[in-house]
């Protein structure tokens, strides 16, 4: 149940917030006071598309918040449950912003989810029905979900598994049709693999051989440099004047005195671990310059080795583990279509078995639907017989299937929704034969079956009663307080007929005083709701007869729903 709505800088609103009650809700204005714009602000926080026009002017940024009682909302809390969102006390806050930049900023209890996660909650939470749903109901292509959504609990799980197989069809017959092209082209691609692969086979390549390459092209190449450089620094350590022999003598002349001190002997150990460890620099060297040569060949083959791997890597892929990856995924595909007679074989096997199972289900699921279409017709004419369509006649006319057709994700049925508003007239779409109020009726109707048959906590109802008037605009009124027994209904209303059967009445008002808009939204009392009922009716709260025919629009309201109620 929607309790509270906080609305900031949405068009006209500044700021505005509106507690809500259970039982039957009605909101009600003078047209343009801005009824259209608090339905505006709760589809934004409910994750529906919005745009930077619903900020209100001179605003950086639009914010609505909404408060739920989830304490018998189990669709919902398994949602949360499964997106780890925890929700204390069964109250459940939603919240949206967007910025003047575009930025949209979603919470879910102060968690911050995206615009989808807060949709797939709230779908759980509420469901808001306008004028322009009516079109929705017009085109024969959403019919079928209309009946798929009132018998849900049966044909969901059938639909759950034809869409497996489906899937699992599309997926096979993608690979059937697109990996497999004639003999002639695939003996092409073979070709085209084999010269690819050998190519790069023939070269033997080593992961990393041209980093090694370059390193000993590099010391083939300044050898000369090199030697100097050694000879140089074995002369330094080795020769008459050189370091070594300068170390050895300085730790002869303190060994002589080291008998004196403990420093000095100390200092002359330190130039025996200098002189040894100079000495075997020397070795080292000496090894160095002795196993350094220069090969002319050898740096020519290096450098022929060295263009090679440039040459495929230029080819196949910027670096050496991308040629051999290459490699890799060319023979890969070399093998399949080696045996792409034998994969033919094995997806057409797969195809037709999964055809077949597709079909059966398929078969189960108009099974479903056909009987699902009966029941839903006795529905609607139950419907539209108590509001006030008591000669209509209704029907799901399905299409016949057409044999060997090719499986769809919704299974093969094409249906539509007939009507016959007047005896004696043939059944025809609805687009055809139905008025506006005829239209917001069967809406209604379609609306009254399926909050019976969900778990939906809060209906909202924008202005669906266009069209209609005088008694049937009562028996709109009845029929919401019905589904008001099960569920709290939100409606935005201009008959005094409805307003009357609310529960609770908000009337919508819109202010100016020269410098700025405003809107603002108060709850009426009894008296209150007596006057705006009688303004709907005359168009003025102070006329006595107006007021008159208002109370007992109310008080005769309020009989019926104490005499429901009881029942």
């Amino acid at each position: 149940m929607l309790q509270r709505l906080f609305i900031e800088n949405v068009a006209l609103i500044e700021r505005l917030e509106i507690e809500f009650h259970a039982g039957f809700n009605v909101l009600t204005g003078e047209t343009g006071a801005g009824k259209s714009i608090i339905i505006d602000a709760v589809n934004f926080v409910l994750g529906e598309r919005a745009n930077r026009e619903l900020i209100r002017h001179g605003a950086q940024k639009t914010k609505v918040e909404a408060v739920f009682d989830i304490a018998d909302c189990g669709g919902t809390k398994a949602v949360l449950e499964e997106q780890g969102i925890e929700c204390e006390e069964d109250t459940l806050f939603l919240s949206r912003e967007l910025s003047v930049g575009g930025k949209n900023i979603c919470r879910i209890n102060g968690t911050l989810v995206s615009v989808a996660m807060l949709k797939a909650v709230s779908d759980t939470l509420i469901d808001v029905h306008g004028q322009h749903e009516h079109q929705s109901l017009l085109a024969p292509e959403n019919h079928i979900a209309f009946l798929d959504a009132y018998a849900h609990a049966e044909i969901s799980p059938v639909r759950a598994a034809l869409y497996s197989i489906y899937s699992e069809y599309s997926s096979l017959r993608r690979e059937r049709l697109s990996g497999f092209g004639s003999t002639a082209e695939r003996e092409r691609q073979m070709d085209v693999l084999h010269y690819q692969i050998n190519e790069i086979a023939s070269a033997a390549l080593a992961p990393g051989e041209d980093q090694t390459l370059q390193a000993e092209r590099s010391l083939l190449a300044n050898a000369e440099k090199i030697l100097l450089a050694i000879e140089g620094a074995y002369e330094q350590l080795n020769g008459e004047t050189g370091a070594t022999t300068a170390v050895g003598a300085a730790q002869h002349e303190m060994e002589s005195i080291s008998e004196y001190a403990k420093e000095y002997e100390e200092t002359a150990q330190k130039l025996a671990d200098a002189y040894y460890t100079l000495e075997d620099v020397g070795y080292t060297l000496r090894n160095m310059k002795g196993a350094l040569e220069f090969d002319p060949e050898r740096l020519n083959q290096i450098e022929l080795r060295l263009e090679r791997i440039s040459d495929l890597k230029r080819k196949y892929g910027g670096t050496l583990d991308d040629v051999l990856s290459f490699e890799k995924d060319a023979q890969m595909q070399l093998d399949a279509l080696l045996q792409a007679d034998s994969r033919a074989a094995e997806l057409d096997q797969k195809l037709a078995t999964a055809s077949q199972q597709y079909f059966m289900l398929a078969q189960k699921l108009t099974e479903l639907r056909r009987a699902a279409a009966d029941r839903l017709c006795q529905d609607v004419l139950s419907q539209l017989r108590a509001l006030g369509m008591e000669k209509a006649a209704f029907c799901v006319a399905f299409a016949e299937q057409q044999q060997a057709e090719e499986p769809q994700e919704n299974g093969m049925d094409a249906l539509e929704f007939l009507l016959s508003a007047n005896p004696g007239e043939p059944l025809k779409p609805l687009a055809k034969v139905a008025s506006g109020g005829e239209l917001s009726r069967i809406m209604l109707g379609f609306k009254a079956i399926f909050a019976d048959n969900d778990r939906i906590g809060t209906l909202i109802f924008d202005e669906i009663d266009t069209g209609i008037s005088g008694r049937i605009a009562g028996t709109v009124g009845e029929k919401m307080v019905r589904i008001a027994d099960r569920h709290q209904v939100i409606c935005v209303t201009h008959l005094p007929q409805i307003a009357a059967l609310a529960d609770v009445h908000y009337l919508v008002e819109k202010t100016d005083d020269g410098a700025s808009t405003q809107i603002s939204v108060r709850l009426l009392d009894a008296d209150g709701k007596y006057r705006r009922i009688a303004q709907m009716m005359d168009g003025s709260s102070d006329s006595v007869l107006a007021l008159e025919h208002a109370k007992n629009l109310v008080d005769k309201a309020e009989a019926f729903k104490q005499t429901h109620r009881k029942h």
